[in-house]
């Protein structure tokens, strides 16, 4: 495949992800619910602190554009002017919603105006409702200690060819080599485990960044990677949640 072809088609890719309806509901949406945070936008942006109003004109994946109305005292009369705002990365409608909330958080504190733009709140508040939190929680300390402590016996047992005395006995059910090979692929399991959390924290970063960070990610790939089925049945219960909110809205 050329070059030219590959660009072709990253960029059907890309307008796959906003339908020509999901344009039309949003710039509907925009200018019904949150023409004052459009007007604003475009009063800072613009340079037009003096602007009257202010429309959506346009949305497609590359960016939004923004036409705006003001009284021009030299001409007497009304003037416009628009300017499109480039989107840095889209993956939905709704990241839509997200770079364009942006923009009005920028221009509400360049504009010196109190409180949160009003997309901002109600965006929050849906969040709330249908984002899962995935903090990281520790495992209880009797599960963390068990887990340890099992790990290590089974090295110790897989290790070491004269084990302490009150330890023989284990010896007599389970060969040094049968715990070699359990501890080994005791490690792969949870290496494995925690790659693929490693790789969903990750794409969640990017769909849903208020969901997910670094910090987090990184909490909960070490946390699989240690404590292994305890950390990662709450993380799979947090994605089943997850899933089962997008499923019903």
């Amino acid at each position: 495949m050329s070059q030219q072809q590959q660009q072709q088609a990253r960029q059907r890719q890309k307008r796959d992800l906003l339908s020509s309806e999901d344009q039309e509901r949003l710039k509907e949406r925009l200018n019904a619910s949150y023409s004052a945070d459009v007007l604003n936008i475009a009063r800072h942006f613009g340079s037009r602190p003096l602007a009257t109003t202010a429309r959506v004109l346009d949305i497609d994946i590359n960016g939004i554009t923004i036409g705006w109305q003001w009284a021009d005292a030299t001409k007497r009369k009304s003037a416009k002017d628009e300017m499109q705002f480039a989107f840095r990365e889209i993956t939905g409608p709704g990241s839509v919603l997200n770079e364009v909330s942006s923009l009005a958080i920028e221009a509400h504190k360049a504009l010196g105006l109190a409180g949160e733009p009003q997309l901002t709140k109600d965006k929050r508040d849906v969040d709330a409702k249908n984002l899962v939190d995935f903090t990281f929680r520790l495992p209880g300390a009797l599960t963390m200690a068990s887990i340890v402590f099992g790990l290590w016996l089974l090295a110790y047992m897989a290790l070491v060819n004269n084990v302490h005395p009150r330890l023989r006995f284990i010896r007599h059910w389970v060969s040094q080599d049968t715990c070699y090979h359990l501890f080994v692929w005791a490690l792969i399991v949870h290496a494995l485990e925690a790659g693929a959390v490693y790789a969903f924290c990750y794409l969640l970063r990017v769909i849903q960044p208020q969901q997910m960070n670094a910090n987090l990610q990184l909490k909960w790939t070490l946390g699989v990677g240690l404590f292994g089925i305890a950390c990662l049945h709450d993380f799979a219960k947090r994605v089943s949640r997850q899933f089962a909110l997008v499923g019903a809205n």
